[in-house]
């Protein structure tokens, strides 16, 4: 009688534990699915603020570019400006030093040639 009593506790446990592991599957399939759904809530939060954070670097490197692109375009106009006062001053000066670079730059690459 002794083992009889001692297999209807064991099966009942049986069954019970049975119902835990159900309840524990089931509890376990929830937070699976809830905590995807907030992985995903959060890649999704993630994406959007990494997407503005590119846009605001996009938005100020265009910025810095137009700037750099403005300065540049105002100091080569002063440097033309500034070269064309100095020819203008002394154009006779400047043609013979043309001259003189044109013949020492064909004597090198006739040198070079002839080598």
């Amino acid at each position: 009688m002794a083992k009889t009593a001692s297999n209807e506790i064991t099966s009942n446990d049986l069954e019970t534990l049975k119902e835990d592991i159900q309840k524990l599957r089931d509890d376990l399939g929830e937070m699976l699915s809830s905590a995807g759904s907030f992985s995903k809530e959060k890649l999704a939060e993630t994406r959007n603020r990494l997407s503005a954070a590119v846009d605001g670097l996009q938005g100020k490197a265009y910025d810095r570019l137009q700037g750099t692109a403005r300065m540049v375009r105002d100091r080569s106009r002063y440097a033309m400006d500034a070269s064309r006062g100095a020819v203008e001053q002394k154009p006779l000066t400047y043609v013979a030093v043309a001259f003189v670079a044109g013949v020492v730059l064909a004597s090198f690459f006739e040198w070079k040639r002839s080598s």
